[in-house]
């Protein structure tokens, strides 16, 4: 028998880390396996034309997608006992198209909302109705967490 599998998706954000805790709660409870997905958009490589190749705008700062997604998953895991092991796979594209072909595969698929109103968060566009509307396996959306 084969291992349940929860998708969770991360982007570094509160809800999305808020996400992975929940996805790691829950996996302790199925005794599931827990795959954290970040998706980003690769970003184009622009190099100014300069005499002697000197940069005068200093060195452009790079994204390392898969050291943000460790860094995220580990400060998550930190903060509980005895947290399960998490997959981690970084992949370039649209979160909502790659989470949902992973979700094939899955049990469970997890993400986070930044909460901008549930007409437009859910009926019209954004990861979240993406995946309610594609994913093929059951969605949880974890609202953002309000403060009093």
């Amino acid at each position: 028998m084969r291992t349940p599998v929860i998708l969770v998706g991360v982007d570094g954000s509160t809800e999305s880390r808020a996400a992975l805790r929940w996805a790691l709660e829950e996996a302790a409870h199925r005794g599931a396996r827990v795959e954290a997905m970040l998706a980003y958009q690769q970003e184009p490589v622009v190099v100014p034309a300069v005499p002697m190749g000197l940069n005068p705008y200093g060195e452009m700062p790079r994204r390392h997608p898969a050291r943000e997604l460790h860094a995220t998953v580990q400060q998550v895991r930190a903060t509980m006992f005895n947290a399960p092991d998490v997959a981690e796979c970084v992949v370039v594209g649209d979160a909502a198209d790659h989470l949902a072909e992973a979700s094939k595969h899955a049990e469970l698929l997890v993400i986070g909302t930044r909460g901008r109103g549930a007409v437009r968060e859910f009926l019209v566009h954004g990861v979240a109705a993406n995946c309610l509307r594609h994913a093929e396996c059951p969605v949880v959306v974890i609202p953002p967490t309000t403060t009093r």
